[in-house]
């Protein structure tokens, strides 16, 4: 975060809510992920001190992001956040997937479809309720790139996620940042060894994404 001199009053806060790219998971320990770096960015542009709360989890699905953001300490610091960026859905999409590979049966890609859609109207929900006669505020969604091409026809569930998640922006508050034909191709250039989670490049191409929306 930058450093020069500024009050309580003048300080900007940003929450960062999500799975493992909030977290960051794929770069080296104490590496940035694309949360530290979009802060960066905006620390820039605006030419404010910016204070990051982070609740993420490695893993989460968009209930579980869900019942974080529920939380009375969680919702208390989104009351008070200028910026909310959020990543969620790639977990789901990955469950189906790997439920899918079993069984066979593509009825669980619509219900896990079904219910991330769900889940992502009640967090925006929650956050709006958590906001009202707060301070403004802008949320910034990050859609979904294919972490799992060797799945047959797993790109065109991750452009049906991406569609309902574009779908968002219709609220004024809204915008998102669409990663996926920036990760498409190039997964082995932007994904760490595990080829699920982003790698330092990959994480910069999102924290770019998000910042090319504006503020």
């Amino acid at each position: 975060m930058l450093t020069w001199p500024v009050s309580e009053a003048d300080r900007l806060s940003y929450v960062a809510l999500g799975d493992s790219l909030t977290v960051g998971i794929g770069t080296p320990f104490m590496d940035p992920g694309f949360v530290e770096r979009y802060l960066r960015y905006s620390e820039i542009a605006l030419q404010k001190s910016i204070y990051l709360n982070v609740f993420a989890r490695r893993g989460a699905t968009t209930g579980e992001v869900l019942s974080l953001v529920k939380n009375p300490g969680v919702t208390h610091t989104i009351k008070e956040a200028e910026f909310i960026t959020i990543t969620a859905g790639g977990n789901d999409l990955i469950q189906a997937a790997l439920t899918f590979l079993k069984e066979k049966d593509q009825s669980v890609f619509y219900a896990a479809l079904d219910q991330c859609t769900e889940n992502l109207s009640a967090i925006l929900k929650h956050i709006h309720s958590a906001k009202a006669g707060g301070t403004p505020f802008m949320i910034r969604l990050v859609n979904l790139y294919n972490p799992l091409d060797e799945v047959e026809g797993s790109d065109i569930w991750v452009e049906k996620f991406n569609r309902h998640i574009e779908s968002f922006a219709k609220d004024r508050h809204v915008k998102v940042a669409d990663i996926f034909p920036l990760f498409n191709g190039n997964e082995d250039e932007l994904l760490s060894a595990d080829s699920i989670h982003p790698n330092a490049k990959g994480y910069e191409v999102i924290a770019r994404a998000v910042a090319n929306l504006g503020w």
